[in-house]
């Protein structure tokens, strides 16, 4: 198996991955043990990239990756497991930063095969963690609106990180 290969078997296993759990978890509702496996997924994914991003050219991304993103997810893990609601909403925060810190990093970059490849990692890394976003949300509801109530009717205007993300997907086509 060529590198070409293993990058687009490893794309596609992501992305069944991203299809089986990011878009059917918020629909059925998502349980603490997912949250955390989903967290340690990206960790890994996450992980994977730095060398990829030694091999662009980036070794500034590349450290912040490793001393802010990595540490932050690891911490929202380990949030989540505890089942810290607070700890877990400000760190996803931290995490939804750094993200968009290495997405703007990477589209001043030049064009490449490998920003490419990087972005798409980042972009599912985005998605995977609407799952946990999902989770957080639904404990954070419970603990302060009481009663569950049905989903509002009306579209939320999108975040910051929805136009990051749309941003980093306009860019890769």
């Amino acid at each position: 198996m060529n590198r070409r290969q293993m990058i687009t078997t490893s794309g596609l296993g992501v992305a069944g991955f991203v299809a089986g759990t990011g878009f059917t978890a918020p629909a059925c509702g998502v349980s603490k043990e997912k949250a955390v496996r989903v967290t340690g997924f990206v960790i890994e994914v996450t992980k994977e990239s730095v060398p990829l991003l030694n091999l662009l050219g980036a070794p500034q991304i590349a450290e912040l990756v490793t001393s802010r993103t990595i540490p932050a997810l690891e911490k929202l893990k380990d949030a989540l497991a505890d089942v810290d609601i607070p700890t877990s909403q400000s760190t996803l925060q931290t995490v939804r930063s750094a993200l968009s810190a290495i997405g703007t990093a990477l589209l001043n970059l030049p064009e490449s095969p490998r920003r490419t490849t990087i972005i798409g990692i980042l972009a599912s890394v985005n998605v995977l963690l609407l799952t946990v976003e999902a989770f957080v949300e639904s404990e954070h509801s419970d603990d302060t609106a009481g009663p569950r109530r049905a989903p509002s009717s009306t579209p939320r205007p999108p975040t910051a990180n929805a136009v990051t993300l749309l941003k980093i997907y306009e860019a890769s086509k």
